[in-house]
């Protein structure tokens, strides 16, 4: 299984509600981010853009990725689309980081990839109950269906739970997983 690493960024002049308004902030937040997603193996990696003019500002700055407009008018609707247009690309699931998970160690993600290969879903939040990151070992547009914004983890989980789709969840720290998974695995 090649999962595609999909960093969905907005345009680094701020354009887009997908990164801050200070500049020199979300140009560090990027170059964060696409480091993190270099230093991670067995992945195909895919930098998805909105706005359409943004492409020009990144095509230098994404070196090593495919470069690839984000469908969709909203934040949520970009999300969610990310995961078909993985397929569409011809990956074997998806992991979707945004900015904000350029804080995490590149050894979790690199397990990650790992536990993508035998959990369907695999969810790392952050501290106010959103989401770093998730991965999907197929679309499931049930689960994850085209919003205006992102759904947060209590969303995620109960969709979950109602498709019966085992969810395991990480602890954004290395080697620790949350107290529970909606599959009812308990953490270690």
């Amino acid at each position: 299984m090649r999962p595609a690493l999909l960093l969905l960024a907005g345009d680094p002049q701020g354009a887009d509600v997908d990164v801050p308004a200070d500049h020199a902030a979300s140009d560090e937040l990027l170059d964060a981010a696409l480091g993190l997603a270099r230093s991670t193996g067995g992945v195909g990696r895919v930098l998805l853009f909105h706005p359409v003019e943004a492409e020009a500002a990144l095509t230098a700055r994404a070196l090593g990725f495919r470069l690839w407009p984000a469908e969709g008018e909203t934040r949520g609707a970009r999300w969610a689309n990310a995961f078909r247009q993985a397929g569409d690309l011809g990956y074997e699931g998806a992991i979707t980081i945004g900015l904000d998970a350029a804080g995490l160690a590149t050894a979790r993600l690199d397990e990650v990839v790992e536990l993508l290969a035998s959990h369907p879903v695999v969810l790392i939040p952050d501290a106010g109950g959103g989401i770093v990151l998730l991965a999907l070992q197929r679309h499931e547009p049930t689960l994850v269906p085209p919003s205006p914004d992102v759904p947060d983890v209590d969303t995620l989980q109960r969709r979950a739970r109602q498709l019966r789709i085992p969810l395991l969840m990480l602890d954004p720290h290395l080697g620790e997983r949350a107290p529970s998974s909606v599959d009812g695995t308990k953490g270690h």
